[in-house]
């Protein structure tokens, strides 16, 4: 095997494993929030207009 496929193979190997594992904490992120309720769109009531300010 030449030296630039060596290094080629390097860096491939190096950025599949890189870009899993940034997969893998994106989705572990996305899990723990869920599980803990961060991240949730809070629902509006049929009666609030979130329009108009409070003071109104």
């Amino acid at each position: 095997m030449s030296d630039i496929a060596a290094v080629a193979t390097g860096w491939g190997l190096t950025f599949v494993v890189v870009a899993t594992y940034a997969l893998w904490v994106v989705g572990r992120g996305k899990t723990i929030g869920r599980e803990l309720g961060i991240g949730k769109r809070q629902e509006l009531g049929p009666g609030s207009d979130s329009s108009t300010p409070a003071s109104s």
